[in-house]
């Protein structure tokens, strides 16, 4: 049996092209905390797609796919977590503001999943103002109490919510090189 087994592993093995998924990002802030880890990034602009009333801008309407992975760390030591697993039922929002003209954008990052990163947050964004410019992006992130609900199990050893309430800013952001990239 054992080696039937290992003749269909070789098999599938040599038999599929590997995948290889290329996907540039900027990272423009890493933040850790005890229990978990932020990544914000910008990301090249994309198609998404929803079955929800949830309206995306157009990959031609896009300057740049914006994301925040919030995940456990790697050495979680609460029951039930998986070590770097995306963290759900969070309500990101960022705020980008040109710092020439101080035009601003407020936006919510939504659920998102794709194979480089799995599960996400993140928008497709319009820049408010040219991609040539300098940003300021602050975001800010606290637990979604229309959706996340707590059994009595998690609340008497770790309390609610699961995450508090932050914010974390970054000034002088380029991206006008990741403006012109293509997701693919």
């Amino acid at each position: 049996m054992k080696i039937k087994t290992y003749t269909s592993v070789l098999l599938i093995l040599f038999t599929f092209k590997p995948i290889i998924l290329l996907a540039d990002e900027m990272i423009i802030g890493k933040e850790s905390y005890e229990n978990y880890h932020l990544v914000f990034e910008a990301a090249p602009k994309d198609k998404v797609f929803s079955d929800s009333t949830i309206i995306h801008l157009s990959e031609s309407e896009t300057d740049i796919h914006i994301e925040a992975l919030i995940t456990w760390r790697e050495n979680i030591k609460i029951e039930g977590q998986i070590p770097n697993s995306h963290i759900p039922y969070l309500d990101v929002k960022a705020i980008i503001v040109n710092e020439k003209t101080k035009e601003s954008i407020n936006i919510s990052l939504v659920p998102h999943i794709n194979l480089s990163d799995g599960f996400h947050y993140a928008r497709n964004i319009k820049l408010p103002g040219l991609a040539n410019e300098k940003y300021t992006v602050s975001f800010f992130i606290r637990p979604d109490d229309k959706l996340m609900t707590y059994h009595n199990d998690w609340k008497k050893k770790y309390g609610i919510p699961i995450i508090n309430n932050i914010s974390h800013t970054y000034r002088n952001l380029d991206f006008y090189e990741m403006s012109k990239k293509l997701r693919r």
